[in-house]
């Protein structure tokens, strides 16, 4: 009789065992299941995208340079984190031009004068890296205030000059001696979100080659569209 009672209980004490063990699996299922859905379902905050430039360029230190427009565009790679602010990367090309009063040495003339400075067109193209980050001080609605502060490491692919007098000289890859520069840019602009993960950056800046044979500065108008991706 005892034998039975403890057998009984402990059978019943088995069955208990069994349902908890279940219960704690279904709530281990339903845990991983919570891991990979929500991140699913979480705000997304990468975005990728491609932007067009428009910018109006001179060269730095020469008090006789024109100012001359010119274009480029690229490819963003957007983090947004935060919702006040984000960094973007990517990777663009860039077209400037300016006219400046240059000595002919460039064209292998070399009896001149400090005086003897003739007007040069220069035409620049170069692919840059760069790195900006983004503030949103202000937001109403679907429009925000977008300030921007950039860093970029240009690399300078073809320089051509053009003189009236000597003709066109060019500088190809190989040619060019100095073919890495630097540029830091500041801007003010505007963002419109598009859709729920859409978003229209357009915004106006001023750059400057800090490092660089011959110094552009820049006024740029950068038109931007980012959508998320993950």
């Amino acid at each position: 009789m005892f034998i039975k009672f403890c057998t009984s209980h402990w059978n019943i004490v088995l069955n208990l065992c069994k349902q908890l063990n279940m219960a704690i699996r279904r709530a281990l299922y339903i845990l991983v299941f919570l891991t990979l859905a929500l991140p699913a379902t979480a705000q997304i905050n990468i975005y990728v995208g491609g932007n067009l430039q428009g910018n109006l360029s001179w060269i730095r230190g020469n008090d006789k340079a024109v100012m001359k427009p010119g274009l480029g565009g690229g490819f963003s790679f957007v983090y947004w984190e935060y919702e006040y602010w984000f960094i973007k990367a990517g990777l663009d090309y860039s077209y400037m031009a300016s006219m400046s009063q240059e000595y002919p040495d460039d064209y292998g003339i070399t009896d001149f004068g400090p005086d003897d400075l003739v007007d040069v067109d220069i035409t620049e193209h170069a692919v840059g890296v760069p790195l900006v980050l983004y503030f949103r001080p202000y937001e109403k609605g679907a429009n925000s205030m977008l300030i921007t502060a950039s860093l970029e490491t240009k690399m300078i692919t073809r320089v051509k000059g053009s003189n009236d007098d000597f003709g066109d000289i060019i500088y190809k890859w190989g040619d060019i001696r100095s073919r890495t520069k630097t540029n830091i840019g500041i801007g003010v602009g505007y963002q419109r979100q598009l859709d729920r993960h859409m978003f229209m950056n357009i915004y106006p800046s001023y750059n400057i080659d800090i490092r660089a044979r011959r110094p552009f500065s820049s006024i740029n108008l950068t038109a931007e569209l980012i959508f998320g991706v993950y």
